[in-house]
């Protein structure tokens, strides 16, 4: 994307939040914000609906996981945004994976000509670049559970670094024009539907089909040297 790109007026927050809107998801939109996953925290019991959506055009101190910041991408050219979902469960330590297996599902389902994988434990990436991230965090009050769910995903362009990547640019390789509205609209719904289908059983460990599918999509990632040979070798890099 170009400086002088009409995409340039079009802010993902925006787009996002309009969709939360016509979902009658409650959405709490800023142009600019340290953290949403730390908002998200901040406003965890003040009585939030079942599912609340932060997004943003600008994080000013996102966050990886552990120590890891989250480069920021130019304003408004990605999707910068946590889910917060209220759970009846304390999640097992699989949740940041499976919800990384959602994320997946809903990328590959929506653009399904791109080669999508992850790398453990939780990055979503495009052949070797990577182009989303994920920061899932739990906070507890009494029996009551709120998991959050941080995601970063570059979409109209990335931080200027070797190893990133965006959806647009992606895109174009393929000759395809742009991302039409109605690509991210499948994709935020997809989303959705595999994110609240885990919240029920959160402190459920991977049945044997979730097992397979992490196993299979964490060895396509093209930079792994050792591929895993089974589930048990994996969840030892998806718990670090």
């Amino acid at each position: 994307m170009t400086k002088e790109s009409p995409l340039n007026d079009i802010k993902i927050g925006v787009i996002t939040a309009s969709w939360a809107e016509m979902h009658n998801i409650t959405c709490d939109y800023l142009k600019t914000v340290d953290s949403t996953n730390d908002l998200a925290k901040e406003d965890a019991f003040e009585g939030l609906d079942a599912i609340q959506l932060y997004v943003t055009d600008e994080q000013t101190k996102g966050r990886g996981r552990g120590s890891n910041t989250w480069t920021a991408p130019p304003f408004g050219s990605s999707l910068l945004s946590t889910w917060s979902f209220q759970s009846s469960v304390v999640p097992s330590p699989y949740i940041t994976s499976l919800i990384g297996l959602g994320l997946f599902n809903a990328a590959r389902s929506t653009w399904p000509f791109i080669n999508w994988n992850l790398k453990a434990p939780n990055d979503l990436f495009i052949d070797d670049k990577k182009i989303a991230g994920l920061l899932v965090e739990t906070v507890t009050q009494g029996n009551q559970h709120r998991i959050i769910v941080g995601l970063g995903l570059n979409v109209f362009a990335h931080p200027q670094i070797p190893m990133a990547t965006d959806l647009f640019t992606e895109m174009t390789k393929h000759k395809f024009p742009g991302i039409m509205g109605v690509d991210w609209i499948k994709f935020l719904d997809r989303l959705l539907f595999e994110v609240c289908a885990l919240i029920p059983e959160a402190n459920h460990e991977p049945d044997e089909t979730q097992q397979a599918s992490l196993l299979a999509v964490f060895n396509m990632h093209p930079k792994l040297v050792n591929k895993y040979p089974d589930f048990k070798t994996l969840k030892e890099d998806l718990w670090r």
